[in-house]
């Protein structure tokens, strides 16, 4: 599932940690990835494509609640991106590896850089309480489009009438036709109008119906990523498996397999790692979290800021997606 990840403040450049429903220990390893292109935390405002866990000590758990400081080497390093850039943290518990959650962080406007704290140093003390560094200069925020009040112009139309006598046309004489004729011609159209019902009978039913519409053929599956053969390593079955480079519709069906048979934390990775690049891998990832599609599962629980990571994750990588384009802009509201 899930975790719900914020950052509150604390001092310049040290910041509150909480993670809730986190089920593992306190000994953790993290993970920190950028939307905008994916890219992991190396180091100090230092940006990678390659993983890189980071260990973190001094947490504690306490019913579900992870908890503990986290400093400059996290915090100036997400401040220093663009406001609209959201990260996502993956926690991993040392004791157990195999068990790994994250969540979308979300970082309160108390959080400040450590550059503040060098700010406060530089003044005189009196001045300090009259140049605080205003904390949204240095918080991620939403851009707000301002409200434009338009004014419209009304005009009058008028609309001119113009009466016009109907013109009186004089009556023709109607010919008269024989009795025989307009009873053959009756005939006629009936034999024609069952010709063409028999027509389209054949053409639309016995032929369709003639002819079996041949089967859907199955996605293929490697038995490296058979989930039968899955055995109590989840992260080395995963190894195996994208070994074989399985196409997308083969990676998604093993991800509906792996939650029907509740093997969460297969489908979770699988999801994680595949929808960094793929765009409707990720676009089914942030399904996962959206309220509008979710259906209840062991595996994931609906989650706004999560279901807008990888929706933003998917239109990196597919800019012309109007489904999430829609899906974004009605989750923002």
């Amino acid at each position: 599932m899930a975790l719900r990840i914020e950052l509150d403040g604390y001092k310049p450049g040290i910041a509150k940690f909480l993670a809730q429903k986190w089920s593992g220990s306190s000994e953790i390893d993290m993970l920190i990835q950028r939307n905008q292109d994916g890219y992991y935390l190396l180091g100090l405002n230092q940006w990678s494509p390659e993983k890189n866990w980071h260990a973190v000590e001094n947490m504690s758990v306490d019913n579900e609640q992870l908890t503990g400081q986290i400093g400059e080497w996290l915090i100036d390093s997400l401040l220093s991106q663009e406001s609209q850039i959201r990260f996502l943290i993956q926690i991993r518990d040392k004791q157990n590896e195999n068990y790994v959650d994250g969540g979308v962080v979300s970082i309160a406007d108390s959080v400040l850089a450590s550059t503040a704290l060098n700010l406060q140093a530089a003044l005189p003390n009196d001045e300090q309480t009259i140049a605080q560094p205003d904390p949204v200069s240095d918080s991620i925020i939403e851009d707000q489009t301002p409200l434009i009040e338009e004014s419209s112009l009304g005009a009058e139309n008028e609309t001119f009438a113009e009466s016009i006598e109907p013109e009186i046309i004089p009556e023709e004489p109607v010919k008269s036709r024989s009795r025989l004729g307009l009873i053959m011609t009756i005939i006629i159209g009936c034999m024609v109008l069952i010709g063409l019902g028999m027509a389209a009978w054949y053409f639309l039913f016995y032929k369709n119906q003639s002819q079996p519409t041949p089967p859907t053929p199955a996605v293929q599956i490697s038995g490296q990523c058979n989930l039968n053969n899955a055995s109590t390593d989840d992260l080395t079955f995963i190894q195996q498996c994208l070994q074989t480079k399985p196409e997308t519709d083969a990676i998604i069906q093993i991800i509906t397999e792996a939650k029907k048979n509740e093997k969460c934390n297969i489908a979770q990775r699988l999801y994680a790692n595949q929808a960094q690049t793929n765009p409707k891998i990720a676009m089914l990832y942030a399904k996962e979290y959206d309220e509008k599609y979710y259906e209840a599962n062991n595996c994931f629980k609906a989650d706004k800021e999560t279901a807008i990571y990888w929706y933003e994750t998917s239109l990196t990588n597919d800019a012309n997606n109007t489904f999430v384009k829609d899906r974004l802009t009605e989750l923002q509201k």
